[in-house]
């Protein structure tokens, strides 16, 4: 896991090369592994993210923020992208000999639904809502470019038993036993659960990464922005619903209903096949899962307090899920089973 650590002069440096724009003032915000920044300039305030890059990685980041930019001017809640200099939607310059991708947006004036203080009634309304924006976005990805090459993601849930697998055996470090038993019984879950019906699973483009900190809010709870679509890859169409259910559970009192919120919010634009709806809920388990593995993993790292923040709350979350899950698929078993003839 290589990431890019940049101080606020080399950034503005980096963003005046790439994109003509003069930064007066930049404010470090928490990424995964890119550089992330709050940035007042002499166009606005912006977003800016430095990544690292490479020239086969670089397509993927351009292509990613090709499909921003079309979900923008679609009229989704996506923020605008700043064009570079040379009038494309990604900056490419170098740092200390390293290949650095640039990406602009404009900021918007919004919190992360994470840092907004939303009661039971607006984490059930912020439910149905997300469903209904992902499905809208999904409608116009469906007619958006594939992905230039094949992309191996940690957070793709189609390959989530084989990343949660990976993360329980060496050379990853010994987990802590919370995590570990979370990972282990997610790959239960999901070799009764998934395993069955992925043959079944409709693809589609998904943003992959509907969590908390990637939905912005307005005081009305209201969605105002979707950003960050570096997770964005060709999988399960139902995936999408799925990890934006997981992060909401932790902010409910009623993990499973803030869940079923947003299935529900999904399946008023988008339908939902019989193998969709019986791998939602335990998809929504695995992906917290997921978090707890992953973040665990990292937490002696350069961005381990990043990880702490980005898991709190999942492996709880997910053992209540889980439960559910577990109930709600031993019950359908065991209505199958009475179907079937003697």
């Amino acid at each position: 896991m290589e990431t890019l650590t940049l101080e606020a002069d080399r950034a503005a440096r980096a963003l005046a090369e790439t994109h003509g724009v003069t930064a007066t003032r930049l404010t470090p915000l928490g990424s995964e592994l890119a550089s992330t920044f709050r940035a007042a300039t002499d166009r606005g305030e912006l977003a800016v993210k430095f990544q690292l890059s490479d020239p086969i990685e670089i397509e993927v980041q351009r292509w990613r923020a090709d499909i921003a930019a079309r979900l923008h001017a679609a009229g989704l809640p996506v923020p605008a992208v700043v064009p570079a200099r040379d009038g494309s939607t990604l900056g490419a310059t170098s740092v200390d000999g390293t290949p650095v991708a640039v990406l602009a947006i404009d900021w918007v004036d919004a919190l992360p639904y994470a840092d907004a203080e939303l009661g039971p009634h607006l984490v059930s309304q912020l439910g149905g809502e997300l469903g209904r924006v992902a499905a809208r976005m999904q409608a116009e990805l469906a007619a958006a470019p594939a992905p230039p090459h094949e992309i191996d993601h940690t957070w793709a849930m189609h390959d989530v038993a084989r990343t949660i697998a990976a993360h329980l055996a060496p050379p990853h470090p010994r987990l802590p036993a919370e995590a570990r038993l979370a990972g282990e019984r997610a790959l239960r879950i999901h070799e009764r659960f998934i395993a069955p019906h992925k043959g079944f699973l409709p693809r589609a483009l998904v943003h992959q990464d509907l969590h908390d900190s990637n939905v912005l809010v307005g005081p009305n709870g209201l969605i105002r922005a979707i950003i960050d679509f570096d997770d964005m890859v060709l999988g399960w169409r139902i995936a999408e619903p799925a990890v934006a259910a997981a992060y909401l559970a932790r902010h409910a009192a009623d993990p499973v209903l803030a869940a079923t919120s947003v299935l529900a919010g999904w399946s008023e634009e988008v339908p939902v096949t019989m193998a969709e709806r019986e791998a939602f809920l335990p998809l929504v388990a695995i992906r917290l899962a997921l978090n707890t593995v992953v973040w665990a993993a990292r937490a002696e790292s350069d961005r381990g307090a990043y990880a702490a923040m980005r898991s709190r709350g999942s492996a709880g979350t997910f053992a209540t899920l889980a439960t559910a899950a577990e109930a709600e698929g031993g019950a359908a078993a065991a209505a199958a089973d009475e179907l079937r003839p003697a």
